[in-house]
């Protein structure tokens, strides 16, 4: 990044190269571009900050960058921010204003780095033996989620799934979802040959609970379905996020979560670390969700809940 000094024959009057890198600090608190002294290539002058999509789409993410960057002004940051829109209706003046800024930050930083609240003499007492100081921190609590639950009823049946009554059926779906919606049809259908001591659920299974979930629906208004997806409205309103560390096969496919149970799981995950970004909320979504590792499946189903 090469700049010309705006006031002539003033010190720094030559052509000077600001060095520029990206993403700079760590997770939370990352800058998109921190520029470098000119000749202090160690020292950092000023902290650049550029919007995109998500700072428009997002109350929160606004709400971060503000707090972000309260926090490092303290640590003796300084911000440039430079809009998306008038960098593109406007570059030739946000470029002399980024110059103005440019050398504004290098003659600043001769001075060195002042951080409020810093280098101030304040009287301490010495601790007598007597008295001890005794610092309690407050314990670190990680939020957990109610364990996963599968429902089975048992049934005594000498028939197949398949040959049963529709009515009985559609009771057994309908008290199937509502003790484990958001719940997928073939999850349904699973549970349902369980119900019937079956291991597996096999086509003339799948069949008959779509028809017996849409006579369920025929009697109850309650039951709602998004396509793959059967809850109740109660659910939908208010879904559960349910941990699934203990369970094995078909009901820990990412493409087995429904989106509502995501978005709820994000939605925990904001309020308890407004700081973090994506990848630090789809981690955060994985673990209340009972998963130790964020695979590529289970990433693409979070992303797309985000």
């Amino acid at each position: 990044m090469d700049a010309d000094h705006p006031a002539k024959g003033a010190p720094f009057a030559r052509r000077s190269t600001f060095l520029a890198d990206p993403q700079v600090g760590s997770a939370g608190f990352r800058l998109d571009l921190g520029i470098r002294h000119p000749d202090k290539p160690g020292t950092y002058i000023l902290a650049v900050e550029c919007d995109g999509a998500t700072y428009h789409s997002a109350l929160w993410a606004r709400e971060r960058d503000r707090l972000r960057q309260e926090v490092l002004e303290h640590l003796g940051w300084h911000f440039h921010r430079i809009w998306s829109t008038d960098w593109f209706y406007n570059r030739r003046f946000e470029i002399e204003r980024l110059r103005t800024v440019l050398f504004e930050a290098r003659a600043r930083a001769e001075n060195g780095i002042i951080v409020k609240g810093a280098n101030q003499h304040r009287p301490v007492s010495a601790p007598s033996d007597n008295n001890p100081i005794v610092f309690e921190l407050p314990a670190v609590i990680e939020r957990e989620m109610p364990p996963y639950k599968r429902a089975i009823f048992p049934i005594r049946s000498p028939y197949e799934p398949h040959e049963v009554a529709i009515s009985t059926l559609a009771e057994l779906v309908g008290k199937i979802v509502d003790a484990e919606g958001p719940i997928h049809v073939e999850e349904i259908a699973r549970r349902m040959a369980s119900c019937f001591g079956k291991e597996k659920a096999g086509s003339r299974i799948l069949a008959v609970t779509k028809t017996a979930l849409v006579r369920a629906q025929s009697r109850n208004s309650e039951f709602v379905s998004d396509g793959n997806f059967w809850f109740t409205r109660t659910q939908a309103n208010g879904p559960p996020v349910r941990e699934r560390s203990a369970e094995t096969g078909a009901t820990i496919k990412a493409a087995n979560i429904s989106l509502l149970e995501i978005r709820a799981a994000l939605e925990i995950a904001r309020n308890d670390n407004a700081g973090g970004d994506d990848a630090e909320l789809i981690r955060t979504v994985a673990r209340l969700l009972g998963f130790k590792r964020v695979g590529p499946d289970l990433q693409a189903r979070i992303s797309e809940g985000l």
